[in-house]
C-alpha cells in the first residue's frame, strides 16, 4: 500500500513555546488481528502547531492519539518529538500533557488541588507548586474557584480545570481527546474561541481529536481527515473545504450535494452537459455543489457559471438561515442556502415552482472517487 504523507507544510502561526517540539509521524501501523486501526501512517507536526485528528466514529483519529501518548504502541513504525526517538518512552515519561473526553478530574479533590497533582508528581517545592497552580488557572480565569469541589463545577469549568491542569508543568506537547463533546452547543462554541485563544498564548504544539467538522474548521492551524485507518488529506481549514482531495473528504466536511460526472472531449460532463470549472481533476468522478455557493440564475450567468434547473421541493427555515430543497431530476437533488435577511426572504420562489440555480467556475469543485 502506498505510504500517506502529510503534503502541506504546517503554517507559522502561532510563536512557538521555548519548549514546543516538532512530531515526526513515519509509517506507523497498528494491527489488532486481521483489522487495521492505523495504516502506514505519515506526519509531520510543527513546533507550536494546532492540528486536528478529524474522521467518523472508527476512523482511527483516537488510536493515533493514544499512540502519540504511548497508551497505544504501533505495531509498525516510529515516532520522535523534537528529534527523539519516543515510540518506546513510557507515557508518564513523555512530559506531554492529556486533556480526556470525560476530564478525569479526582472528586476528592478541589480546583487547586486537582491542578497541582502532576507538579507534586514531579516533587516540586511547595512554593513553585503554588506559584504555578496561580498562573494556570489565571490563564483560564478560575483562580476565584481554587478552593471550591470539583462536584460544584459546571461541565465548562471542569473542562477548564482540565485543561489548566494540563499545561500546569509546562508540557513539550499537549494532546486533547474530544475535550468539548459533553458541552451543550452554546459552551461548545465558546470553548472553542477560548482553547485556541490560550493555544496562542502558549504556543505548545497541540494535537487535538474531534468528529466535529466545524469544531475542527474553527480550531486548526491545519486538519488531518483521517479515513478507515489511513490519512485522507492534511491541509489548512480553507484549503481543505475549497480543494478537497477526493469524494469522503468533500462530504465529511461541510455542506455538500456530489452529482456524478463523466469525462469527454471538453471536459467532464453532468447528465451530458460539460461543466465550467477553473479546477479540472483528469480523474474526476464527482461534482462538489456546495448549498452557499449557489445563486440564483439571472440572464448573462451562463458565460460564467453553471445552471442546474430544477424543482424547487421545500424552503426550511433555519433562523440565521433558509435551506432550500432543489430537485433536478435523474435523482438528484441540491441544496441552496441564504441568509435570512429581508431582502433574500422577498424574493425566495414557493415550493413547487421550478428555478434555475447557478454556480460559478471558480466555485465548481471536481473530485475524483473515495480511495478504495
Amino acid at each position: 500500500m502506498t505510504p500517506l504523507a502529510a503534503t502541506a507544510p504546517a503554517p507559522a502561526a502561532t510563536a512557538p513555546a521555548p519548549r514546543a517540539e516538532p512530531i515526526a509521524i513515519t509509517g506507523v501501523t497498528k494491527t489488532y488481528g486481521l483489522f487495521h486501526a492505523l495504516e502506514d501512517v505519515n506526519l509531520e507536526i510543527g513546533a507550536g502547531e494546532f492540528l486536528t485528528l478529524l474522521g467518523p466514529s472508527g476512523s482511527g483519529k483516537t488510536t493515533l492519539l493514544m499512540v502519540l501518548a504511548g497508551f497505544t504502541r504501533p505495531s509498525r513504525g516510529r515516532l520522535t518529538v523534537g528529534g527523539t526517538d519516543m515510540t518506546r518512552v513510557a507515557p508518564h515519561k513523555r512530559d506531554f500533557g492529556m486533556v480526556f473526553q470525560n476530564y478525569a478530574l479526582f472528586p476528592h479533590m478541589n480546583v487547586a488541588a486537582n491542578v497541582a497533582y502532576p507538579l507534586k508528581l514531579r516533587r516540586l517545592p511547595r512554593a513553585q507548586v503554588e506559584a504555578q497552580v496561580r498562573r494556570a488557572l489565571d490563564l483560564v480565569q478560575l483562580s476565584h474557584l481554587a478552593d471550591r469541589n470539583i462536584s460544584a463545577l459546571s461541565g465548562g469549568q471542569k473542562q477548564r480545570i482540565a485543561l489548566a491542569r494540563a499545561v500546569v508543568f509546562e508540557p513539550r506537547v499537549l494532546l486533547m481527546d474530544e475535550p468539548l463533546s459533553a458541552l451543550d452547543k452554546n459552551l461548545r462554541e465558546r470553548m472553542q474561541i477560548e482553547i485556541r485563544a490560550l493555544h496562542d498564548k502558549l504556543g505548545i504544539t497541540t494535537v487535538y481529536v474531534t468528529h466535529d467538522q466545524r469544531e475542527a474548521l474553527t480550531m486548526s492551524d491545519r486538519i488531518v481527515v483521517i479515513d478507515r485507518g489511513r490519512v485522507s488529506q492534511v491541509d489548512t481549514p480553507r484549503a481543505l473545504y475549497e480543494r478537497p482531495a477526493n469524494a469522503f473528504v468533500a462530504d465529511f466536511i461541510g455542506e455538500s450535494t456530489l452529482l456524478p460526472v463523466t469525462p469527454g472531449p471538453g471536459g467532464h460532463a453532468f447528465e451530458g452537459t460539460p461543466l465550467k470549472t477553473s479546477r479540472p481533476v483528469a480523474d474526476a468522478a464527482f461534482l462538489v455543489i456546495r448549498p452557499e455557493k449557489l445563486e440564483f440564475a439571472e440572464p448573462g450567468m451562463e458565460a460564467e457559471h453553471n445552471l442546474f434547473t430544477g424543482l424547487l421541493k421545500s424552503v426550511i427555515y433555519q433562523g440565521e438561515t433558509l435551506l432550500a430543497q432543489v430537485d433536478i431530476g435523474a435523482d438528484q437533488v441540491i441544496m441552496l442556502r441564504r441568509t435570512t435577511r429581508r431582502e433574500i426572504l422577498a424574493r425566495m420562489p414557493e415550493p413547487g415552482q421550478r428555478i434555475t440555480l447557478a454556480l460559478h467556475a471558480d466555485d465548481t469543485i471536481l473530485v475524483p472517487e473515495r480511495p478504495a
